[in-house]
């Protein structure tokens, strides 16, 4: 791995811009792939205003200087991190490479830069093991209890069936099982995500390829399906009173099947593609993000490529170090 390190110039009123403006030059000077994606994260005490515009500006560069960013598409990522010491601001690029990754880092002097009042990164992301197997799951979704103290339940979705246990993590028990309407779809196209009701009605929607069913886990009801055009959500957004009135958006990193992937928290109010907050590496996959038991929780679904085995996490937003 090859490190460059480049200390701040003389002050001036844009001394952050020009902080980007050279790591864009240093990162752009190394090898690197054709195309990457951005993936763009803030440790420090700086607006998400302040470092959408510094993102944008990195970006801007990048492409004056023919390095190809994309979106929506399988690319090799070009992280950027901001971090905050007692007296400076430290961006770090790395850079992807053939068999390795390059890393440029530039900073600056805090007492330059004027740090935001209320900024920095002061959400992060938890994760908390509840369900594996070796078979396939297409998505799961944790079910709000259905009154106080009530018993939480885990909807499993896989290429048969949709699965209904209860209890908790460690402790789960299967209270029923619906078969899903034929044809199965062909192993290589099997997708599915499940949908909860927000009323706690225990009206559960799931998405195929082609159809969209219902039913519900309150009776003994069949999953019903008709055949529908499907749009597959790409996320979840999430929000939290303990953080404020700031509304979520979490997403993957990565639609290749093939490797680790991560789990991106952006600001919903900036698009869905917008600069993360807070990031969680894990060991596989995204398959699907569905809902929680609450607004600031999510259940993911992913294929751990250690193991081999489908595993299921409790996402949640949490606030503060």
């Amino acid at each position: 791995m090859q490190i460059l390190i480049e200390k701040s110039a003389a002050a001036r009123p844009d001394a952050l811009q020009d902080c980007v403006e050279r790591l864009a030059k240093k990162a752009a000077a190394l090898p690197h792939e054709r195309r990457m994606s951005l993936v763009w994260t803030n440790h420090a005490a700086l607006s998400d205003a302040r470092v959408e515009g510094l993102r944008a500006t990195f970006a801007e560069l990048l492409e004056a200087l023919q390095v190809r960013l994309v979106q929506g598409e399988t690319a090799p990522a070009l992280r950027v991190t901001i971090e905050q010491t007692p007296s400076r601001i430290v961006f770090t690029a790395m850079v992807p490479g053939e068999g390795s990754s390059n890393v440029v880092i530039a900073d600056v002097e805090r007492a330059l830069v004027g740090m935001d009042e209320g900024g920095g990164n002061r959400v992060r992301l938890e994760k908390e093991l509840l369900w594996q197997q070796q078979t396939r799951i297409l998505s799961a979704a944790l079910l709000p209890a259905a009154g106080d103290g009530g018993e939480k339940r885990l909807a499993v979705l896989t290429e048969d069936a949709l699965q209904v246990y209860g209890g908790a993590a460690g402790n789960w028990k299967l209270e029923s099982s619906k078969a899903l309407p034929g044809p199965r779809a062909p192993q290589r196209s099997a997708r599915g995500q499940v949908m909860v009701a927000e009323d706690k009605s225990g009206q559960i929607g799931i998405l195929l390829p082609g159809k969209r069913c219902e039913t519900s886990v309150a009776d003994e009801s069949v999953v019903a399906c008709t055949t529908s055009g499907v749009e597959w959500p790409a996320g979840r957004l999430m929000a939290t009173p303990n953080c404020g009135t700031q509304t979520w958006w979490l997403r993957s990193d990565s639609g290749d099947f093939a490797s680790e992937d991560r789990l991106l928290l952006g600001n919903a109010a900036n698009g869905k593609d917008a600069a993360s907050v807070a990031e969680l590496g894990i060991a596989g996959p995204v398959i699907s993000i569905a809902a929680g038991e609450s607004a600031g929780s999510a259940t993911v679904t992913m294929r751990n490529l250690s193991t081999g085995n489908y595993e299921l996490y409790r996402l949640a937003v949490a606030c503060g170090d």
